[in-house]
């Protein structure tokens, strides 16, 4: 939802092109709290908005460069001002050079300023991307109650998987994964989309008589298959992130017995005190034995 004056309006597809210098990362992000977008896209996203930040950071130093020039001529321009003021006003010097240099410092200074706008401008950006169509977005409010669940369910558990530490140190993996399960979303998504149309067409034709109720009968049929194929998808997708936390907990038991293991030397450094200690607690028991009195038995 955005804001209107009138109050927050439904997101329409507008709402989902890159803001003039918005990152990468960051149209992303905000994308993906509203819409699927086609992996695709997301692809040609990234490389317009690589280009177009090499064409601001290019434009920032030509505009930083005129603006060191004219700074240079401001100050050379005004050092002659003054000098020609000094002369003026010792020698009687006429005043065509002051006034030359003082419009050449005014030149310099308004070439200055200009190109800090234009600096300032080249940063800021320019127009916003494209919007995305129909065949590369699916709203999130395009799907009936139902298909949304079910897609929450889908993307909460492919965020599980690509989290996952098993790909701690694999980066390779995780982005190829990644990109997989960015496609699955994809399709799903656009299947969630053509089911919620389908339905919302089915339950507004009326039924006239025995004909119609046949034909949607039938296509009441196709929609619960439909519906069944999509939650097994999701429970596929689930079940794959179950078997994931698994292979994570059995990785972080493996690294945890093995950082056990290193610790072996410490214990089998106790089993040779305990042996110590019964060797002392035997020396203690001679030691007694002398100096028992005579006739006298140790307590039993």
């Amino acid at each position: 939802m955005t804001s209107s004056p009138d109050g927050p309006r439904p997101l329409d597809r507008s709402d989902l092109s890159a803001k003039p210098a918005e990152g990468y990362d960051a149209w992303l992000a905000r994308v993906r709290r509203a819409a699927v977008i086609d992996p695709e896209l997301a692809h040609a996203e990234r490389l317009r908005m690589s280009a177009e930040d090499q064409r601001r950071r290019e434009a920032a130093t030509r505009f930083s460069a005129q603006a060191a020039n004219a700074s240079r001529w401001l100050l050379g321009f005004l050092a002659a001002l003054g000098v020609s003021v000094v002369l003026l006003l010792a020698t009687g010097l006429t005043g065509w050079i002051a006034v030359a240099c003082a419009i050449g410092s005014a030149a310099s200074a308004a070439a200055y300023a200009l190109a800090r706008q234009q600096q300032r401008s080249g940063l800021a950006g320019g127009a916003p991307g494209p919007a995305p169509t129909l065949r590369q977005a699916v709203l999130v409010t395009e799907l009936d109650e139902s298909c949304r669940e079910m897609l929450a369910r889908e993307q909460r558990t492919i965020a599980e998987v690509i989290s996952s530490e098993i790909y701690h140190e694999r980066p390779e993996a995780r982005q190829a994964d990644e990109a997989a399960l960015r496609s699955i979303e994809w399709r799903a998504a656009v299947n969630l989309r053509d089911l919620t149309l389908r339905r919302a067409q089915h339950d507004a034709i009326p039924v006239r008589g025995h004909d119609t109720a046949g034909v949607l009968e039938k296509h009441q049929r196709q929609l619960t298959a439909a519906q069944e194929a999509a939650a097994a998808q999701v429970k596929a997708i689930e079940s794959l992130a179950a078997r994931v936390k698994r292979a994570e907990l059995e990785r972080s038991d493996s690294e945890t017995a093995i950082k056990a293991a290193r610790l072996d030397g410490g214990y089998q450094d106790l089993e040779a005190g305990i042996a110590a200690v019964e060797l002392a607690i035997e020396e203690i028991g001679n030691l007694a034995d002398k100096v028992a009195p005579p006739g006298e038995t140790e307590p039993g």
